[in-house]
């Protein structure tokens, strides 16, 4: 069996480092694309388009602001964990989001695959430097990420790790907001790769028909974020 995952680079060292039990073609995509929805949603589907002939193609995405619907399966079966941003997929399962969703509003998810890409809050306020001083950048970071009140950085085990939390604790440090980390779970993203894809985590769209936003339980409510 041939299998295609597309994902997000925010997850590449996690996936990378699960071994799998079937041939794996992998293929990730800026997460720079997430501030863009339907840009993502049309990139997901040109990928998905000139992939034919594998025995299925998993998304290693939610639903990410609406950029998975309607996307159309081409000639192989599409699965998709069934979750609404991939903080599900980091901490190991919907039900440990869901925990802490319940424990504290406001709260800006961190790991090291959204500190070592390009945009991230602290090249965002650098930007912000840039153009308008330090003074004025920091009333503007104020009020984008008015409502937060704390910054949680998933502890996956990356290579990275400690540059990552240090750069964690400096953007709570800059947005004002307390520190906490968790220990990441592999578990879920385990299920992605190897499987079984039950129905409970994941959906599954036949060859030729689309992906429907009502899917991924839009009356359930979950935390906001934002990534970095």
């Amino acid at each position: 069996m041939t299998v295609k995952i597309i994902a997000c680079e925010v997850m590449k060292e996690e996936l990378l480092d699960i071994k799998p039990k079937e041939t794996v073609n992998y293929e990730f995509i800026s997460m720079g694309l997430h501030l863009h929805p339907k840009k993502l949603n049309c990139e997901l589907q040109r990928i998905i388009d000139r992939s034919p002939g594998y025995d299925k193609i998993i998304l290693a995405f939610g639903l990410c602001g609406g950029a998975a619907r309607d996307l159309t399966a081409s000639d192989s079966p599409l699965i998709v964990p069934r979750v609404h941003d991939c903080i599900p997929l980091l901490l190991g399962s919907k039900e440990k989001h869901k925990e802490f969703s319940q424990e504290e509003k406001g709260t800006i998810y961190l790991s090291c695959g959204w500190m070592i890409s390009e945009k991230n809050i602290i090249s965002e306020h650098q930007r912000i430097v840039e153009k308008h001083g330090e003074k004025k950048a920091l009333r503007i970071l104020s009020q984008m990420y008015d409502g937060y009140r704390k910054v949680l950085f998933i502890d996956t085990g990356c290579r990275q790790e400690e540059d990552s939390l240090r750069k964690s604790c400096q953007i709570a440090e800059l947005l004002a907001l307390r520190h906490e980390t968790t220990q990441g779970d592999s578990a879920y993203l385990y299920k992605l790769v190897n499987g079984p894809w039950n129905q409970d985590e994941f959906i599954h769209i036949p060859p030729y028909e689309k992906v429907r936003e009502e899917q991924f339980g839009i009356g359930v409510k979950v935390d906001n974020y934002r990534r970095a």
